[in-house]
């Protein structure tokens, strides 16, 4: 099995420990090392191709979306994970557009949530956590009200998994047809839809299925 090549970035020697500790035992992680800085990092993405750098924003010398924008620019096979405290709008949307495939806050983040994050990314999809999810769902929709869709806006705030299932209601399947093509359990089917319903406002299945047709938030 081929391992995820893992490197962190965080100028706090307590947040490298602390996250080391929650990856490096997995058997499908391969942690390569740690930086202390933008610079040392960049050297070590030359050397050691990471699959993912975990990268804070705030550090001397390079700070994280800098940092981001020039692994992008150097190694597309790269990608690059946000775990700060420093989750604004501002920070937010300038990490996405300097090419950052997920989000996490520092102050929420369990091990649980930061290694769905990395597998998610890893497979080729972009990961934010429900805070920040909600809160580009809410500029999203002031957008929409406006009249206007921002293209591909939607692949920042719902998960590949909440796309599929959205798709699935949107082709008229039920919560057990949706549990049995993705091999999971009705309760799992409902969560998803209602963490779904929950971040649009959504008051029931049918409003979901209508915004979705009319924002073109599925592939049919």
């Amino acid at each position: 099995m081929k391992k995820i090549r893992i490197l962190l970035v965080d100028d706090h020697q307590i947040i490298r420990d602390g996250v080391k500790t929650m990856i490096i035992d997995e058997p499908d992680i391969d942690f390569v090392g740690c930086a202390s800085n933008g610079s040392d990092a960049l050297e070590m993405v030359k050397l050691y191709l990471p699959d993912i750098v975990i990268s804070d924003i705030s550090m001397p010398d390079m700070n994280g979306i800098e940092l981001t924008a020039r692994i992008s620019e150097l190694n597309s096979r790269t990608q690059v994970l946000i775990l700060s405290m420093y989750t604004t709008d501002d920070y937010i949307y300038n990490a996405i557009k300097s090419g950052a495939k997920g989000i996490l806050p520092k102050q929420d983040t369990n091990k649980e949530m930061l290694l769905e994050a990395i597998r998610v990314i890893y497979s080729g999809h972009e990961y934010y956590s429900p805070n920040i999810s909600k809160n580009l769902m809410k500029n999203y929709l002031s957008i929409v009200k406006k009249g206007s869709h921002p293209e591909n806006f939607n692949k920042y705030f719902l998960t590949q998994r909440e796309k599929e299932i959205l798709k699935f209601y949107v082709e008229g399947f039920s919560n057990q047809e949706i549990a049995n093509k993705l091999n999971i359990s009705i309760r799992t089917v409902e969560t998803h839809k209602n963490n779904i319903m929950q971040k649009f406002g959504f008051k029931s299945t049918v409003e979901m299925v209508k915004f979705a047709l009319k924002n073109n938030l599925v592939i049919l």
